[in-house]
């Protein structure tokens, strides 16, 4: 939100709708000087005396194009304007490493009293300065917010919202961490893994490569001419450096300025010397993993007693970052990675999908099967998909909605003749014959039966999509050897499990196991049709109807009769056709589609 209301994507001449949005956020912070503070976006005003908790105004004016990229009016004039007012307060909180949050209760619980008698265990001990009570904003402290905001919105896309989603999932984590520490610790960690670069790794040398490693490698090596051994060390350390840990380890440390030692470590309790910091950074990873592999938890050693000390002694791993030294370096990383990267001119951009709010889903087939705009082979398979899904939400009666296909029907007439043989081709034909299958016969194309006819090999071939026509009309199921059925389920199954598989319902691949099972079952090869039988139950898990079939198939009473009907539709009486609607197939079973063709 913080670069589109700051103007950085919008087209030149186009008049700009604007809201201004106000909230009270509660700090540990108190402005000094109480007079509104101009930021690069927002505004910030101090409302109460110095207490520990102060409360401030945080006021943004929320920025949109007046027009869509098509030209005509956009309707969304604003946003809810709490996201751009959090997103503000976030970058606030990292910048300053003062707390700023619209959340009452939980700044007031974060935040160690005044009156405390102890703070250990507060999260103003594993925190300094973040949750301390009373603490001051100077003007200079303003300053660095304006210039690290300003740096930050001038980022590319992409690097910002990388920046961001580093910015808000840490200062979550440090909010979190009295409840669950160690989970907190390998948030942080996350984040500076986050922004890792390829480019910024370097390769460790062998002296430093892990000490157990080495000896067994080592061992193995020895006798063997040295110009081996040096070549498969190189090789070693070649594959260490392209790992995930060294590629960790190596970006923070590229990233490490000498101001992390100096300037910004004064006032620091323990923090990380230089040569310690690329282990403990690989002690940090490790830590992050077995949290993440085998769920176990830092001892209370590296968190409870450290009193904001960056690094404390940890007895089975020497000394590791705690979180006060993860939340130092994760700041200073960031701020780093944010002065360094390319900065980029405003340009425009369509950033409407990336407002908040906005709740991305697929309409239901009828709405949107029926447009010609856009139907080509590259979506074809997808159609065909959603033409069957609507034929079926019809029978079942889950919509009154017509479908009218004329115009995808006329583009299918025209493209098909001239396209290569393959799936689009085929799914194309398929919608052509449900369509003409489904509707009153007057509704039907002058050249229908001439394109179907020449077209007919789509549609007898073994096929997915074959068998969805077979299924969904009244043409039946083709008549296919039991091995041919038997590849053409094993095919789709292991197209299905690698995600290539071409779109198709549920009860439709369901349907395809189970016919499968019923040819096997039905020539003697049970063994083959129980794992046939598995795969359809296991396209529609807990469906009572596939279960009784399967547990009947496997004791040897074997149904070979399922109601397809009802298990498609969910009914066995449907209503008459009607102008422009499909008509519904009236078989009953698998058995009865295959009866029919013949």
């Amino acid at each position: 939100m913080l670069q589109i209301s700051a103007g950085r994507f919008f087209r030149p001449d186009i008049s700009i709708n604007e809201r201004t949005h106000r909230r009270t956020v509660y700090s540990n912070g108190w402005l000094l000087d109480q007079t509104p503070v101009k930021l690069p976006v927002g505004t910030i005003i101090g409302s109460t005396e110095i207490q520990g908790v102060s409360t401030a105004m945080l006021e943004a004016v929320d920025r949109l194009e007046a027009k869509r990229p098509d030209g005509t009016d956009d309707f969304l004039f604003a946003t809810g304007g709490d996201e751009l007012i959090d997103d503000i307060a976030y970058v606030m909180t990292f910048a300053l490493n003062r707390t700023f949050s619209r959340n009452h209760d939980q700044v007031h619980r974060l935040v160690l009293r005044e009156d405390a008698a102890d703070r250990r265990g507060s999260a103003a001990s594993l925190f300094p300065g973040l949750f301390e009570p009373q603490q001051v904003i100077h003007a200079a402290d303003l300053d660095t917010l304006k210039q690290f905001m300003n740096a930050l919105l001038t980022l590319a896309r992409e690097d910002f919202v990388r920046v961001m989603r580093v910015i808000r999932n840490t200062i979550d984590a440090t909010r979190r961490a009295i409840d669950d520490p160690t989970a907190a610790y390998t948030d942080l960690v996350a984040a500076l893994e986050s922004l890792s670069d390829d480019n910024l790794t370097t390769p460790a040398t062998w002296d430093r490569y892990d000490g157990r490693a080495r000896k067994i490698i080592d061992a193995a090596l020895d006798g063997e001419n040295q110009a081996l051994v040096e070549k498969l060390h190189a090789a070693v350390l070649e594959a260490e450096r392209v790992g995930l840990k060294r590629r960790f380890v190596s970006s923070t440390l590229a990233r490490v300025s000498e101001a992390y030692y100096r300037n910004e470590a004064v006032g620091a309790v323990r923090p990380p010397q230089s040569a310690d910091l690329e282990r403990m950074l690989s002690l940090a990873y490790d830590i992050r993993s077995r949290k993440g592999h085998v769920l176990e938890d830092l001892g209370d050693e590296a968190w409870v007693f450290t009193d904001g000390a960056e690094t404390v002694f940890e007895p089975t791993l020497r000394r590791i970052l705690t979180l006060a030294g993860l939340w130092r370096l994760v700041r200073h990383v960031v701020k780093r990675f944010v002065a360094d990267a390319p900065k980029t001119e405003p340009e425009p951009w369509d950033y409407r999908n990336a407002l908040p709010g906005i709740v991305r889903m697929q309409l239901a087939p009828q709405y949107w099967v029926w447009q010609s705009d856009g139907f080509d082979a590259q979506t074809a398979e997808m159609r065909l998909n959603g033409v069957a899904e609507a034929f079926i939400a019809w029978g079942a009666g889950h919509s009154d909605e017509g479908i009218d296909l004329t115009g995808v029907i006329g583009k299918v007439e025209k493209l098909v003749p001239s396209m290569p043989d393959g799936a689009a081709k085929a799914a194309m034909v398929a919608i052509y014959a449900l369509w003409h299958d489904w509707t009153d016969p007057k509704d039907h194309s002058p050249g229908a039966m001439n394109f179907l006819d020449t077209h007919a090999d789509y549609l007898e071939a073994p096929s997915p999509i074959a068998f969805t026509v077979g299924v969904l009309s009244n043409r039946g199921i083709p008549e296919w050897t039991v091995d041919e059925w038997a590849e053409l389920a094993t095919a789709r199954r292991t197209a299905r499990t690698k995600g290539k598989e071409t779109p198709l319902p549920t009860s439709i691949d369901v349907l395809l196991q189970l016919t499968t099972a019923d040819e096997l079952e039905t020539a003697g090869r049970h063994d083959e049709a129980v794992g046939f039988a598995a795969n359809a139950v296991e396209e529609c898990p807990g469906h009572e109807d596939l279960l009784l079939w399967e547990k009947r198939l496997i004791a040897g009473d074997h149904d070979p009769n399922f109601n397809c009907h009802k298990f498609l539709y969910g009914k066995e009486i449907v209503a008459e056709p009607s102008e422009h609607n499909p008509s519904i197939p009236p078989d009953e079973s698998c058995a009865a589609a295959e009866e029919q063709q013949g």
